[in-house]
């Protein structure tokens, strides 16, 4: 257990297996700092999209799942990262930066994706994926630099909390 320095006279505690001969406690930190896109991932994954939640209990059809899942997510993180490059370049004139709001993305696709896919017609494909791409877009959420909340201990909503809503 290694504990972290906080602003305003706060710790925090994490757990590594890392040794602490090879690591100083700030090395820790800069680490588990690194890895947190990598969490918030693997966030989405079980709660938005619910990597978990089969749909069948053969192999085949468990594999299926979890690969349509990351094929999804993959997908939809590509678009967000497009449309904000986009919109970095188009919306300075705003108080906050903007974001695009992920599980409202999820859910655009995991509804309209099965369309495309199923079109034959290339241009009908680019015009529905076009559509995609443009709804997606217009789901925005400000970015609001140094906002802290006291943080209170303990279980706050439960599994079910507004910050974990399904993308569906």
């Amino acid at each position: 257990m290694v504990k972290v320095p906080l602003p305003e006279n706060q710790e925090e505690v994490l757990i590594t297996n890392l040794p602490t001969e090879t690591f100083d406690c700030q090395q820790i930190a800069e680490l588990y700092h690194m890895r947190w896109g990598i969490e918030t991932a693997y966030e989405t994954l079980k709660y938005r999209l619910q990597i978990e939640n089969f749909t069948g209990t053969k192999p085949i059809l468990l594999l299926q799942d979890i690969y349509s899942t990351i094929y999804i997510s993959n997908l939809a993180e590509d678009i967000i990262r497009a449309a904000e490059a986009e919109l970095d370049e188009k919306e300075k004139h705003r108080k906050h930066k903007m974001m695009i709001n992920r599980t409202v993305s999820i859910g655009i696709l995991k509804n309209d994706l099965i369309y495309i896919l199923l079109e034959r017609d290339a241009r009908k494909q680019d015009k529905l994926f076009q559509q995609i791409y443009e709804d997606i877009s217009q789901n925005l959420v400000p970015i609001k630099p140094d906002r802290h909340y006291h943080r209170t201990k303990g279980q706050l909503a439960g599994k079910y909390s507004n910050t974990h809503k399904r993308a569906y």
